[in-house]
C-alpha cells in the first residue's frame, strides 16, 4: 500500500514542459515548493505521504524520478537519513538545499526534556530537525525556497516574490488563529507526552512542556519497564494529553491511555495523510488539536 503511494507521488511530479524540474524530500516541502513556484515548477515529493522519512528508503522509482531535477530541497540536519544516498543519483550541477541548516536557535537532541531516560537516547544528530513545526521558522523556509527558485530562474523573480508573499501572509494568518485560541488556556494545564521526539519546537513556540515521548526520533519505542515509569510521571504531574501521530503505530499509545486515563490526540510532524495534506493544514490541524486537548 505505501509504495503504491510512492509510485502515485512520483508520476505526479514528473516534469511538463517550460518547468523546472524540482525535487523535494517530504510533503510538507513539496507543498511549499509548489506554493513559491506556482505554474513554473513540477515538483518531485520522493517520500510519500503517510510515510516516515526516518526510516524510509529509496527505491530504483525514486531515482529515476528525480533524475532531472535542478535541484533538491531537503530539510537536513538528520531528518532525511537517506539524503546523502539520493545526492549522489541526483544530474551533475543540481544543487542541494538543506532548509534547516544555519537556521538560529537550534534545539539540541539532549534538551528534549528532563524527563528522557538515557536508554531512550539516540544518534539522531546534534540538533532536533523539526523546525517547521515552529511557524516562525516555516516562514524561514519559504524565504529560502524563494531565493534559490530566484537563483535558479531569474526570469521568475516576480511570481516567486509574489507567491511567497501570499503564501507567508497567509502562514501568519494561520498562526494569529492559533495564538488566539491558544491565549485562554492557562499555562498549567498545557503538559502532554508525545509519540516521538518531534515536538521541541512545537513545544517552545506554542509554550507547552512536554514530559516525554513514547518513541525516540526514529520510532524506537520504550521497552514494558519504561513505559511504566512514563506512566508514573504522568500521574505524578497530571498530564492529561497523548499526542500521536499518524505514521506510527498507536499501540503502546493506547496502553498508556489506559494506565493514566489521559486522552490521545493525532496531531502532524513528519508526515500527512488524507485529512492533513498541506503545511498550511498542518498549522490548522495541530493548533486545533492543542486548543481541544487543554480545554
Amino acid at each position: 500500500m505505501v509504495w503504491t503511494g510512492v509510485v502515485l507521488v512520483l508520476g505526479l511530479g514528473i516534469a511538463q514542459a517550460n518547468t523546472l524540474s524540482i525535487s523535494a524530500t517530504t510533503g510538507f516541502l513539496a507543498d511549499m515548493v509548489r506554493n513559491v513556484g506556482g505554474s513554473r515548477v513540477s515538483v518531485v515529493q520522493v517520500v510519500p505521504d503517510g510515510s516516515d522519512p526516518h526510516s524510509f528508503e529509496p527505491r530504483p522509482s525514486v531515482v529515476r524520478a528525480i533524475a532531472g531535477s535542478r535541484v533538491l530541497f531537503a530539510n537536513g540536519l538528520f531528518l532525511e537519513p537517506f539524503l546523502e544516498k539520493l545526492e549522489a543519483q541526483l544530474p551533475a550541477g543540481a544543487r542541494v538545499v538543506k532548509l534547516a541548516e544555519g537556521m538560529p536557535n537550534l534545539i539540541e537532541v539532549a534538551e528534549n526534556g528532563p524527563h528522557q531516560e538515557a536508554e531512550h537516547a539516540h544518534d539522531h544528530g546534534a540538533y532536533d530537525p523539526h523546525l517547521w513545526l515552529d511557524p516562525t521558522y516555516g516562514l524561514r523556509y519559504v524565504e529560502k525556497i524563494r531565493d534559490a527558485l530566484i537563483a535558479l530562474d531569474p526570469a521568475g523573480r516576480a511570481i516567486y516574490t509574489q507567491n511567497a508573499a501570499r503564501y507567508i501572509q497567509r502562514i501568519r494568518q494561520v498562526d494569529a488563529e492559533v495564538q488566539r485560541c491558544l491565549a485562554a488556556i492557562p499555562q498549567a494545564r498545557r503538559k502532554l507526552v508525545s509519540q516521538h521526539e518531534s515536538l521541541s519546537y512545537f513545544n517552545r513556540y506554542y509554550r507547552l512542556e512536554s514530559l516525554g515521548s513514547i518513541a525516540d526520533f526514529v520510532g524506537q519505542e520504550r521497552g514494558p519497564a519504561s513505559l511504566a515509569r512514563l506512566a508514573q510521571v504522568m500521574k505524578r504531574e497530571g498530564v492529561r494529553v497523548i499526542f500521536v501521530e499518524p505514521q506510527f503505530s498507536q499501540s503502546q499509545a493506547r496502553s498508556l491511555a489506559e494506565a493514566t486515563g489521559a486522552r490521545i490526540v493525532r496531531i502532524y510532524s513528519d508526515a500527512f495523510d488524507r485529512a492533513v495534506d498541506s503545511y498550511l493544514e498542518l498549522i490548522q490541524a495541530n493548533g486545533q488539536a492543542i486548543c481541544t486537548a487543554f480545554k
